[in-house]
Parts: C-alpha cells; structure tokens; sequence
C-alpha cells in the first residue's frame, strides 16, 4: 500500500479546501468498505484520501411533503433503523438490512455504495423504483440535481466531475395504496453479495396493476429499470400467465454475464422467478 495523505473535514467547505491541495490525485471516502480493499491490493494509489465521515450536511433521513431525502453520508444502519424508511420505502428497507454485518452497514453509507457503482449495488434497484435522484455539489457550492438512472455510466463509473461530491438523495414516496419490495438472490444466507437482485414497486387497485416500476442489478453493466415489463403488467391483473411472461420480457432486457456471482442463464432464471415474488410481496404490501 502506498503511502498517502489522509484528512477528516468537518465542514463541506474543509472538504473541498482539502481537495485543492491534490485536486488530480485525492478522493472523497464515505464509509471507506470498499475504498480501502482497493488500496490493500493496489489497484488505487491517491495521493490523498478525504473523509466524509464527519461533516453534517451529508447526513440525515428526512421528510419533505411526498418526498424522502437522505443525505450522502447517512450510514446504512441508520437507514435500516430508520422508522421513515420502513413505512414509506419498505423495498429499500428489504436491500439495506441484508447488506454485509451489522458492522459494516455501521460504516458503509449510502453514497458510497452508489457512487461504487458496482453493478451489484443493494441499493440501487431500490432507489430506482423510488424514482432516486442524486443531489450533486460542486467546490462553488452550486448544486444540479441528477436522477439516478443517468448518473451511472458503467461499471465503476459515474457522473460525478472532479470538483464535486454527492450530497444526498432524493426519493418520492409511492402513493396511498402501494406497495414494494426487494429480493436478493445470494450464495450464501447471509453477508453476501447479490446475484441478482430484483426491486418491484405498484400499485394495485380492484385487482389491476395501475402502476408498476422494476429494477434489477447484477444483470447489466449497472442497475436498471425494467421498461418492457412494467408496460407489460401495467393495466393486467397479476395472474400466475401474466408475471410468467413478464419474466420472459425481463428475459430479454438483461445482458447478465458469467462470473464469480454465477452464471449468466442461472441469473436469467432467477431474475424470471424473481420478478413474480417480488410482485406477489408487494402486491400483499399494498394491502397492509
């Protein structure tokens, strides 16, 4: 491991103050989980490393009207635990309270698992459903806001410049009468990392599905929405046929490949039995 400057602002204006001082070399670090595996194996060498831990403004769980805003800096524990989460984003609960241990979501935080961009993410599929933005700021203290559909631009990779950092995120909350859900599909019972990953949000009224949104990871270069599928089921009941061939059109709008989460026709499989559970547990949510 190479040697490196570490600094832990305790201010946004520090944060950025300090990049100033390596602005080709230094990076912002959240919870550090993923960040300091690279370093042990030398895949990364900053010059500097910045904390984030320690700066108020990126954290929080808050309600404004219909919508939820988290800040970058929130921990993933703290997401679990939070009583706004569990009654009004029930899926993104699913995601988080099986994430890696208890120690480890301690220190994790939401944006950094986002801005990974690994495209296995927990909670990205959620936020998709929930129609996330990303709250992006920049070294003026000038913000743009970015939905998170196209903040992703691969693997690893975001839109995110040099001089700026995500703030926080934007979630709307589904309307009365909704309900969602997250299944993760995992070698292992428990601190894993998902081999697919399937979020499903609707609303159902007399037995139609008025409105749906589907989200995958772990089956395309990052996390994406399910745009045939959810055309498909909006408007139909959700029969046993129907979220048969919604798997089917799933099917076709995933490019999973082979690697040491699995193999790309089990994937496929999964993602068909998936995207009906993951249904069938939001449709029961919607009637809680």
């Amino acid at each position: 491991m190479n040697h490196f400057n570490y600094q832990r602002p305790s201010s946004l204006k520090e944060a950025f103050n300090a990049k100033s001082n390596f602005p080709e070399n230094s990076l912002f670090v959240a919870g550090g989980s993923d960040i300091f595996l690279l370093l042990k194996k030398n895949i990364i060498a900053p010059d500097q490393l910045i904390s984030l831990r320690s700066i108020p403004e990126l954290k929080g769980i808050d309600k404004t009207g219909s919508r939820i805003i988290i800040g970058s800096g929130t921990t993933i524990r703290e997401i679990e635990k939070s009583e706004l989460i569990q009654k009004y984003c029930p899926a993104l609960y699913d995601a988080v309270s099986n994430m890696a241990s208890v120690q480890i979501r301690n220190v994790a935080t939401l944006g950094g698992n986002i801005v990974n961009a690994s495209p296995g993410a927990d909670t990205a599929a959620p936020l998709l459903i929930y129609d996330a933005k990303v709250i992006v700021i920049n070294s003026q203290f000038e913000e743009r806001i970015v939905p998170l559909s196209n903040f992703f631009k691969g693997p690893k990779r975001v839109h995110l410049n040099k001089n700026e950092l995500v703030k926080g995120f934007i979630l709307e909350i589904p309307a009365i009468g909704s309900g969602s859900a997250y299944l993760k599909f995992m070698k292992r019972k428990a601190m894993d990392l998902a081999n697919v990953g399937v979020a499903v949000q609707l609303l159902i009224e007399k037995d139609i599905c008025q409105d749906i949104k589907i989200a995958l990871a772990t089956v395309a270069p990052t996390s994406i929405r399910a745009v045939k599928t959810e055309a498909f089921l909006r408007g139909k009941s959700l029969t046993e046929a129907n979220l048969i061939q919604a798997g089917e059109i799933a099917a076709t709008e995933i490019s999973p490949i082979d690697d040491f989460r699995g193999k790309a026709w089990h994937k496929i499989e999964v993602v068909k039995a998936y995207i009906k559970r993951a249904s069938i547990l939001a449709k029961e949510r919607s009637n809680l």
